[in-house]
């Protein structure tokens, strides 16, 4: 009995031990996988700007400030990347920068995976930014991100490819915060306003009926309004805060615009004005001053470009006329 008793507990014993070392396994995969999974599910972004005076700042990430606070100085570039990346995952973003515009709307284009977007060398601010994830995995997360602006403060979170910042008032960004979250996951805060632009096209257009408006009760041909000349305009409305002359910042002379976004023309007139709060104000300043009336009366124009830039200082609001014929 003892003999056949001592056989299975001897045979008990070594399944015993079997069933420990499987479920120690069990539980060291259970303990090692979801830290693995996690890492390759969680992709972690980092960022680093460009700030005036002082350069290339460290790398930041997750959700971190880049940038300054109180310092008033503007961010000029951004490099923004993946450091974990999933299977198939990237991070595509461009900026708004002074005098150029969005860089989707230009030769320069959307930047990849730790490019940088803005300028450099130039003492360009960047205005506004817009960030989105590729990729075949680019479905199963949201990216994050929110703006310091000047005369503004912190907007609300914009997230995959929004604005944020400002268009249209010349406010430099000087801080951003960026995070990459599972879809569906609560936004980090308000989402509400996440970017605000100036009325720009509906004053190109009250300013281009006005202009119209004089020359009609005069007989004169109609002028036209072109994209590319109200970017011309656009540029030197945000050129004359910094100075106010049909002299550019670089001293060359207001009409190089022109040329440099390859406008053709015959004959070319520039109007600008400071302090006018609407259209019709403005207006009334150039209709009153003969050099201003004789450009918007000229028969020989036939194309008017207008831009309009808002600051919280100085005049704070800034206006250029660019009249070409062609």
């Amino acid at each position: 009995m003892t003999v056949r008793l001592d056989h299975p507990k001897s045979k008990m014993s070594r399944v015993a031990k079997w069933c420990f070392y499987f479920l120690f396994a069990l539980v060291l995969s259970i303990g090692i996988m979801p830290n693995n999974i996690l890492a390759a599910t969680t992709p972690n972004v980092s960022y680093r700007t460009h700030v005036q005076n002082v350069g290339w700042q460290d790398f930041v990430s997750n959700g971190e400030m880049s940038g300054t606070s109180g310092l008033g100085l503007r961010l000029e570039g951004i490099e923004v990347k993946l450091d974990a990346p999933v299977t198939d995952l990237g991070i595509t973003y461009q900026t708004h920068i002074q005098n150029i515009g969005w860089e989707a709307d230009t030769a320069r284009g959307w930047k990849n995976n730790g490019e940088m977007s803005g300028t450099s060398g130039q003492s360009l601010r960047l205005e506004g930014i817009q960030i989105k994830l590729t990729g075949a995995d680019a479905e199963q997360y949201d990216v994050y991100y929110q703006v310091h602006i000047q005369n503004y403060g912190w907007m609300d979170w914009a997230k995959n490819g929004e604005s944020s910042g400002s268009q249209g008032f010349s406010y430099r960004l000087e801080g951003i915060h960026i995070v990459v979250q599972p879809k569906g996951s609560a936004a980090p805060g308000k989402t509400d306003t996440p970017f605000i632009e100036a009325t720009k096209p509906s004053f190109e257009a009250e300013v281009i009926a006005l202009v119209n408006k004089e020359r009609a009760s005069r007989n004169l041909g109609l002028v036209t309004s072109d994209p590319t000349l109200t970017q011309a305009a656009q540029i030197r409305a945000e050129e004359i805060i910094q100075l106010f002359s049909h002299t550019r910042p670089n001293q060359s002379s207001c009409f190089t615009v022109l040329t440099e976004l390859g406008i053709n023309y015959k004959g070319a007139g520039e109007n600008i004005a400071a302090g006018y709060s609407s259209p019709e104000a403005v207006m009334t300043g150039w209709m009153n001053s003969e050099g201003h009336r004789a450009n918007i009366l000229n028969p020989g124009f036939n194309k008017l470009g207008v831009g309009y830039a808002q600051t919280g200082s100085g005049y704070g609001h800034y206006w250029t006329q660019m009249f070409i014929s062609n």
